[in-house]
């Protein structure tokens, strides 16, 4: 089943509709431009999941980060803290460029210094 409600939000945002339950047949385009056919949009929905992957990607990517931010801090004293770096410059790849399918690492274990 083609999921319209994602394909509108993502090639249509900034037109004018609404979407009455989940088939095309419940869009009610209001519109100046043509209302485009089902043809159209089942004919994107493969495109719009694959770039929702990506913005999911993105933005868990972005949660994780901004969770270790702490580990980076300069009063912040840990042995490890090389393997935070690299844990954040992965993600930090992964925000800049993200997949479909992403592979997350797994945080460090802090290792505090004495």
């Amino acid at each position: 089943m083609i999921n319209y409600s994602l394909v509108l939000s993502i090639f249509y945002s900034g037109k004018a509709w609404v979407l009455n339950g989940d088939t095309y047949e419940g869009l009610d385009w209001f519109d100046s431009d043509l209302k485009p056919t089902k043809e159209e949009l089942d004919s994107k929905y493969i495109e719009a999941i694959n770039i929702s992957k990506k913005d999911n990607c993105e933005n868990q990517a972005k949660t994780l980060i901004a969770n270790s931010d702490w580990s980076v801090l300069p009063d912040v004293n840990l042995q490890n803290k090389s393997e935070f770096e690299k844990y954040r410059s992965i993600l930090r790849n992964l925000i800049l460029n993200p997949v479909e399918n992403p592979v997350f690492p797994n945080e460090p274990n802090p290792i505090w210094s004495k």
